[in-house]
Order: structure tokens, then sequence, then C-alpha cells
């Protein structure tokens, strides 16, 4: 196609006419200049414009006039791919945008110098950015987000010069002023086979990674508990294991020497049997006190019942009793207490009494005949809050083996030279003693030698208080006779029941007997009124018990239901047995087995106070 048939203002597209002249023009300028072009161009006869690729030559005549070539190209077709090529790089391009933005992993790309060239919107949100400007050309350090350059500044030194690419990279950035845990990962960017950068992303996982160390820690102390578990499970078998055998021991005395005595008629010998076995019964009733003892302090129920006392005379029952072991041991006993100057204390005087007793006892029991036992007490220091005293408890008697010190303390452990000689005990006074100074927070150390003796020390805070009177020391009424008073026993054991009977029958007192809760209610609301001097009741019985026997009896309508003594005789020994005992109405509350001088001076002190109480009526 040469030249044009038409004026080029009518056949070109309008806006392409003033490119189209200037390149005419250029050409008329510089002839010997090729000039080529693009544009659109409507031809007669045609609808629509096509575009023509054209190119514009010429050359200078002789006589200085132009001739110019033109060939033109139609391209339409091409023009028209690469207008769609360019309208899908651009729908491709918005649409990529559209994913960055709208995606909920941060990304961000960077050059080779590690500066920041363009991050997406949920990069910007999470350091609340307004826009790019504010990263661009800058480094991870130029920002200053990060407490340890490393380790993003090594895995990207690794993307840029190795080629290589990183995965949840762990580190930590601030974000909104707080400290956050990120994991990143990055690739290198390769154009024209060159790497001219890195991409990158990364999330956020503190919460995450608190989740996990709260998982290790809830699976750390899971792991100590089930440890722990398993060792109270085996202390637990070695435990019942150990009470087995002990209270077997006295147990299988106790009834092998019953079938003896059953087979004999020698009245003395029969005695030598019934002292043996009240020997092996008394073993027994210890070993089990002691159990119910060390497993109610292990079980974290033994909690202090504290009084007000005379720091000097707060160990006078405790002495009186030692004294006594001792003098028929044939044992010199000596007491050097130096108390005095605390005055009165805060003490829970039984726990305190319970400790001295199983050393002393021990001292005493370990102590050869004519030898000594010395029970010591002073004051280390005091103000007029607390006072710290030391209690020493030291013998002449047969000491202990070096291998045995460390594990005196233990449950059930005794020395083997002891049963060797024929000594017996329960072997837990010691971790008794031991576990009740925890609970007072008290300590005690001990120095033993073989053949010379053992000395243990006990040291104590105790809290000073003001009074001004003491406290009784004695009942008064101790001596009130008990001959013709009526007792009332509640009992659904024969045996049990027998016992008691005879033990009041002895020491002449009157017994009506019920066999059950319901049938004592019944006795005591039929009986003419202050007739019933007492009421032993058991707990544990048919029909009704003895907690609901006592309540109903405290509501019936006569003088004496509200002020007869009801005295708890019961094989539950734990202290909420006796709460409960009190709250319902009981006075008291002893446990089998029944010891006859502790029943006694029990009845003693109730009936003598009921006569008081009957009196003001």
């Amino acid at each position: 196609m040469s030249g044009f048939v038409l004026p080029v203002n009518e056949i070109v597209h309008p806006d392409d006419l003033v490119r189209v002249l200037r390149y005419m023009q250029r050409s008329y300028i510089n002839p010997d200049e090729c000039q080529q072009f693009s544009y659109r161009m409507i031809l007669p006869g045609m609808d629509d414009y096509i575009w023509l690729l054209s190119m514009v030559y010429g050359c200078r005549l002789p006589d200085d006039t132009i001739l110019q070539y033109i060939t033109s190209l139609d391209i339409t077709q091409e023009r028209i791919e690469r207008e769609q090529q360019e309208a899908k790089f651009e729908h491709t391009s918005a649409l990529l945008a559209k994913i960055l933005d709208t995606t909920q992993t941060a990304l961000f790309w960077k050059d080779t110098e590690r500066r920041f060239l363009g991050a997406n919107k949920a990069f910007l949100d999470y350091y609340d950015f307004p826009s790019e400007k504010v990263i661009l050309g800058k480094t991870d350090e130029d920002m200053g987000w990060h407490e340890k350059e490393e380790p993003f500044k090594n895995d990207e030194w690794r993307v840029i010069h190795r080629g290589e690419s990183t995965y949840r990279v762990h580190g930590q950035c601030m974000s909104h002023g707080e400290m956050r845990d990120i994991v990143a990962s990055k690739s290198p960017l390769i154009e024209n086979g060159k790497i001219v950068g890195l991409v990158g992303s990364f999330e956020d996982v503190t919460d995450e990674i608190r989740r996990q160390e709260q998982t290790e820690k809830l699976n750390e102390q899971m792991q100590q508990a089930l440890e722990k578990a398993e060792s109270a499970n085996r202390a637990k078998t070695v435990f019942l294991s150990n009470v087995s055998h002990d209270m077997r021991t006295p147990l299988n005395g106790i009834l092998g020497i019953a079938e003896l005595a059953s087979k004999t008629d020698d009245i003395e010998q029969i005695r030598t049997y019934l002292q043996k076995i009240m020997t092996a019964g008394s073993l027994l009733k210890d070993l089990i006190n002691d159990t119910l003892e060390l497993s109610r302090i292990g079980s974290g129920k033994k909690q202090l019942d504290l009084e007000v006392v005379d720091a000097d005379c707060m160990l006078e029952r405790l002495i009186t009793a030692i004294r006594s072991s001792a003098e028929q041991k044939k044992v010199n006993f000596h007491v050097g207490l130096a108390l005095s100057e605390l005055g009165f204390v805060q003490v829970d005087r039984l726990k305190l009494s319970k400790v001295l007793l199983n050393l002393l006892s021990n001292a005493v029991k370990f102590t050869p005949e004519g030898g000594d036992v010395w029970l010591l007490g002073e004051v280390l220091s005091y103000d007029e809050q607390q006072g710290i005293c030391r209690f020493v408890v030291r013998d002449s008697g047969i000491g202990m083996s070096p291998e045995f010190i460390p594990k005196m303390f233990n449950p059930f452990e005794q020395e083997n030279s002891l049963s060797a000689q024929g000594v017996q005990g329960t072997g837990l006074g010691l971790s008794i003693a031991k576990e009740l100074l925890k609970v007072m927070g008290g300590t005690i150390e001990v120095d033993s030698q073989q053949g010379k003796g053992t000395t243990f020390t006990v040291e104590i805070s105790l809290t000073r208080v003001k009074s001004q009177s003491r406290p009784p020391e004695r009942s008064a009424y101790e001596t009130l006779c008990l001959a013709d008073r009526k007792v009332l026993v509640c009992e659904d054991n024969d045996l049990n029941r027998e016992i008691v009977t005879t033990i009041l029958e002895m020491n002449h007192l009157q017994v009506i007997s019920a066999e059950n809760g319901e049938d004592g209610v019944t006795c005591f609301s039929e009986s003419q009124e202050y007739s019933i001097e007492a009421i032993l009741m058991d707990i544990r019985m048919p029909v009704m018990d003895g907690l609901t026997a006592a309540q109903q009896i405290r509501l019936l309508p006569r003088a004496d239901a509200k002020i007869v003594p009801i005295i708890a005789l019961s094989a539950n020994a734990f202290q909420e047995d006796v709460e409960a005992s009190r709250r319902a109405g009981m006075n008291d509350h002893l446990t089998k087995p029944v010891e006859p001088d502790v029943l006694l001076a029990c009845l003693k002190q109730h009936i003598g106070r009921f006569m008081a109480e009957q009196n003001k009526i």
C-alpha cells in the first residue's frame, strides 16, 4: 500500500492525526531518515478503523523537491491480540494485588541488600503501618522491631547469597507495644537466572507457643503428680503390709494364748496367760492408735488445737505419767524445766505432750534398770509476742546404731537389736513425733551412740499471751462416789455391752441397757426425771444411730433432757467424730477399747456437773 488516496484528515483516526502529521513532517525535513509509526485508519467502504504500521522514507531530487515513499502493513489482528494481553495482564495484576491485600498471611519482598520493596496489607496492619512508605528502602534493623537481629538476618543472608529457602524460622518482634513470637519463611526472587531479592511471609505464633508452654507445664505437673501418686501407692502398699504384719503379731499372741488358757484349769497359769493377753492387746491398741494418728497427719487433716496455758505448768501431766513408768522400770527420771519467764503461752498442749511422750517413753523403754532419763527445757529467746523453747530428752540407754539413725523417723522402722532383746513397740512413735512437729512448726534433731545413750533436741516457737488467771489443774469431782448411780448404756454389740456393764457394776453403778438408739430414747423418756444420771452412747447402731438418739433426747419435753450427761463411747476416733458428737448434743467422746479408769473418771466429772446443774434448777 503506498500513498494516500484521500486526505489524511479524513482517513486517520482523530486521536492519531497529529502524531501521523508530525512523522510526515519529520520525514519531509529529513528525507533520508526512515520514520516508522503505527496508527488507526479507515478506508472507504469500511465500517471500522484498522491498525497500520507505516514506514516513510524519501529522497531529495535535483530540483530540490522531495519524493516520499510510504509502505504500510495491516497489524489490526496483532494489535487486538496485544490489547487483549494487556487487558489480561492488568486484570491479573489487579487480582494479584487484591489477593495480596486480602490474604491473612503477612507478605513482604526485599532487594539483595535486605531493603523492603513492598508488603501486603496484612503485613502493614500487623505493625499498624498506614502505608508502604514507612518501610520502603529500610531494613529490619532500621525499623528496630526485633529485640535480637538474629535469627532473621542469618536466614535472609542464606536466601540471598545461597539461593536457599527457609521455613518457619522462629523469632520475636515488637508489635503494638508487645514482644510477639513469629515464624518466617523466605525464598529467593530470581529474574533472568539471577537472584534479585527475596520474598517472605510470617505468621504470629504467640498464642500457639504459650499454649505449648502451658501444655508442657501441665504435662510436667501431671508427670510429677503421677510419680507422686505411684510413690504414694508404693508407700501405701508398704504401709499396709507393715500394718498387717504388726497387727497380726499381737493378734496371734492373743488368740494363741487364749486357746492355751482355755485348755488349763490352773488358776495361776490362767492369770499368767491373761496378763500376756492384756500386754498383747495393749500393744495392738497402741498400734491402731498410732496408725490412725499417722494417717491423719499424712492426710493433712491434723490441725492445731490451741489453748492458753502457763508455760511453767503445761507439761505436769506428762511428767506425772513418765515418772510412774520410770518408777516401774526402776529408771531414774530427772526433770529440769526453766520456762517460767514466758508466762502464759498459746500452744497445742496435747500435740506437744504427744511428741515428748513418744521420746520419753522410748527413753524409759530402752534404758536398763538403774539408768537415767532426763527431760530438760529452756527458753532460748523471747520478746513480747514469741518465745523459742528447746526441749531435750536424754537417756543413758542402749543407744542406736549409725545404720539405723538415717531411717529412724520412717514408719515401722525398728532397730533389729531391740527386737532381739524382746523390746516391743509399734515403730511409729518417732514418725508421729516428727510429723506433729511439722504441724506445729518445730524441729527435731538426734544424737546417739550405741551403749552410751540417745539425745533428742526439740525446738519450737510459742506465742505469748497475757492472762491473769491460771486454768484449773484438777477436776473438782475426782472424789465423787459413783455407787448406786444409774447409767443408761446404748450399745448394739453384745460383747461390748457386757464389758461396759461389767465395769460399771464392779464399781457398784446401776446399769440400764438398750440395744440401739431408738430403744435408748424410749428407756430415757419412760424413766423418772433425774433418775438416769448419765448415758453412754455408741454411735454406729441399727434402727437409730447414736447421734440421732442424742439429738432426740435433747428435744424431749422434760427438765433433765437438756442437762443429762451423754457420753459417746465409740470406735470412731477421729477429731471430726468428736466434733460430730458434740454437735449432736453429747458432752464427751470416749474411744474404744474401753479403759476403765478413763471411763470412771469421765463419769465422775460429768455426773458431778449434772448434780450441780440439778441443784440450780
